[in-house]
């Protein structure tokens, strides 16, 4: 990268800065889904956001995402849906959901083999970002 020049790999790397503060993983806070947009000046060009979808940026990964019209919902970052859902009952909220989407439980799975099995869970995570990459590199095709 060029001094000064400021990409969406540079803002992934600030939103995982644990040292800094911006990343928190611990004392009962963990920061939510992070995301980055890119916005081109030229108003012909798609805006490209990124999103984590999963909590602690520094083990997720950016999954690059454009809204176009007639656009349906990926299942896997739905949340679930209940018929007695506790939320819509009156007293509300007197029992809970697991209100967890398909990706969300996958990525918690995952942080729990990394936590477990380091060496596994860091080839996990390179492949990972090896996928984050392969966006970034997607993005930077369309935009040119």
């Amino acid at each position: 990268h060029l001094p000064g020049h400021i990409t969406a790999e540079t803002l992934m790397g600030i939103l995982r800065d644990k040292a800094s503060g911006i990343c928190v993983d611990s004392e009962g806070f963990r920061t939510a889904g992070s995301m980055v947009s890119v916005l081109p000046r030229d108003p012909t060009l798609p805006c490209v956001h990124f999103f984590t979808a999963t909590p602690d940026p520094s083990r997720s990964v950016f999954k690059p995402f454009i809204f176009v019209a007639g656009l349906k919902p990926v299942p896997q970052v739905k949340s679930p849906t209940f018929r007695d859902d506790p939320a819509k009952q009156i007293p509300r909220f007197q029992s809970t959901v697991d209100r967890r989407h398909e990706l969300y439980r996958r990525h918690q799975a995952a942080l729990e083999l990394m936590e477990r099995d380091q060496e596994r869970g860091q080839k996990l995570l390179q492949m990972l970002r090896g996928l984050e990459k392969q966006g970034l590199e997607g993005m930077d095709a369309l935009l040119r």
